[in-house]
């Protein structure tokens, strides 16, 4: 194989949901190589979210006139990079809404499958006042939040929601599996400072199937994050490393 030189990917997204749930960490181990650590862990329990946003303006830096906008959902949990010890996230699954990306992702090892969605959402001075994604993806989905302005929400094991916002979004290396390790990639983004938000109605069949999370907890989230807007750049290609 021809080895691909470094090149960069970088992307506008907007209306980026992180939507979290606590539950026992032996759901999730069989996903994640046992030599991996999580990143954290809170009464036997660890973090999975449900990262869903749109993707515009996704250029290369060799191709920069070309551009893609799709829409895009990551299924994700956090762990220890066996490279740095830093925080990183570790994705399980990933879909989106563009065939043609699907196909180039796959080329690179990045296993991003075709899916439907349509995401809306309303603001008022940045704070999210409603937000709706709709699709299907091995199943239904559906996930509905809306203002939580004014709740005393609990984010233990976070002090506060700066706190949970730090944990969740600033990690810049990402893992997938892979046969003979894991797919390990950095970006670069800035930080984003996101509003709370009320989990109203999701569905989401797919981490039913899986054993992730149970039909009853998926409408009880640890935490619900929404940012109108941020600027990511992938560095690729990825590559493997054994754990």
């Amino acid at each position: 194989m021809v080895p691909v030189p470094p090149f960069s990917v970088k992307m506008d997204i907007t209306d980026v949901l992180y939507l979290t749930y606590l539950v026992p960490e032996k759901r999730l181990r069989p996903a994640v190589p046992g030599t991996i650590p999580f990143a954290m862990t809170y009464e036997g329990n660890t973090f999975i979210s449900l990262v869903v946003f749109h993707n515009l303006n996704v250029r290369t830096s060799f191709f920069p006139f070309v551009r893609f906008n799709y829409d895009q959902i990551n299924v994700r949990t956090y762990i220890r990079d066996p490279v740095t010890g830093q925080t990183a996230v570790f994705f399980l699954h990933s879909g989106i809404t563009s065939r043609v990306v699907s196909f180039i992702t796959r080329l690179l090892k990045i296993p991003w499958p075709a899916m439907s969605l349509t995401i809306g959402a309303a603001y008022e001075n940045d704070t999210v006042k409603n937000y709706s994604a709709e699709g299907d993806w091995a199943g239904e989905v559906h996930i509905h939040t809306g203002d939580d302005t004014g709740r005393d929400h609990d984010y233990a094991p976070f002090r506060d929601i700066k706190g949970a916002t730090e944990f969740l979004t600033t990690p810049t290396v990402g893992f997938y599996a892979a046969s003979g390790g894991v797919i390990r990639f950095e970006v670069e983004h800035a930080s984003v400072m996101p509003s709370g938000s009320d989990a109203a109605s999701v569905r989401f069949p797919m981490l039913e199937a899986l054993g992730y999370v149970t039909r009853a907890e998926l409408q009880h989230p640890h935490s619900a994050l929404i940012t109108p807007h941020a600027f990511f750049r992938v560095m690729l290609p990825p590559r493997l490393i054994t754990v």
